[in-house]
């Protein structure tokens, strides 16, 4: 798969910004997958990727940043 890095990493900012902000764990999650759900319909899939290549991403995303926050 081919990212937009410099688009990603705005999207992967975002996400670290939202969990330093402590937000409690279910506000996290909401907030995260809209600026995801912002991001791939802005960015990512262009007509090619379809569904599942998007949940896969969303999943990896939420498994880098989410799991953390659930242990923090």
């Amino acid at each position: 798969m081919i990212f937009n890095f410099s688009r990603y990493e705005e999207l992967r900012q975002a996400v670290l910004q939202l969990v330093r902000e402590n937000l409690d764990p279910d506000l996290l999650y909401e907030e995260a997958e809209e600026l995801f759900e912002s991001w791939w319909a802005s960015n990512a899939s262009d007509g090619h990727w379809n569904d599942d290549v998007k949940r896969r991403i969303w999943s990896s995303i939420w498994s880098e940043f989410g799991v953390r926050t659930a242990q923090a």
